[in-house]
């Protein structure tokens, strides 16, 4: 069974780095995944309201398999297109994906993946994924690797409220959520300087 939030989530964010970058790869819409959800925490929302969780990969990276599955359901209905290892979006993917921008009940989630995306105004995708990979919920799952890194009951939810909470003081209360997901990033890059 699909999940709607995923693909939601693969179409936005596909259509969304479309400007700066060819396609994207799955491992990169992973992380820009992973870090929308973690943006979804900053704003107080629980864990579970993202829709769907992340494992740890062998690799050490936040891996969906609901947004594997998303990735291949809209190649089998020609809404996304695979070229090589990357992902770009057909007219009938931009099509759905403009149905998908008017519901209401997305708005709130738009809102994340919008910031996480357009923190590669700032970064690049690989210096993005280098510093999100130095989130505490990514570091801490080392010890286990099939650890879902994004469950309510993961100890290093505590260090990583702790670091929005840094930032929220720093930069005080924002409507537009990019300015606390660029100051995050730079936090995490002054941690490990």
């Amino acid at each position: 069974m699909f999940n709607p939030n995923a693909i939601f989530d693969v179409l936005y964010i596909v259509s969304r780095t479309s400007a700066q970058y060819s396609g994207i790869s799955l491992s990169e819409l992973n992380f820009l995944s992973y870090f929308s959800c973690l943006l979804s925490l900053y704003k107080g929302n629980a864990v579970s309201d993202w829709g769907y969780c992340f494992l740890k990969s062998k690799d050490g990276v936040p891996v969906s398999a609901e947004l594997t599955e998303a990735c291949d359901i809209l190649i089998s209905v020609n809404e996304l297109r695979k070229n090589g290892v990357c992902y770009d979006m057909t007219s009938s993917g931009a099509a759905k994906l403009c149905v998908f921008e008017k519901m209401e009940s997305l708005r709130s989630r738009k809102e994340c993946l919008q910031a996480a995306c357009d923190c590669l105004l700032m970064d690049s995708i690989v210096e993005i994924i280098s510093l999100i990979s130095r989130d505490p919920l990514i570091k801490e799952s080392c010890l286990h690797p099939l650890k879902c890194l994004n469950r309510e009951d993961n100890a290093s939810l505590q260090m990583l409220h702790k670091q929005f909470g840094i930032v929220k003081e720093a930069i005080g209360l924002r409507r537009n959520l990019f300015v606390p997901a660029t100051s995050w990033l730079f936090y995490l890059r002054q941690m490990n300087v």
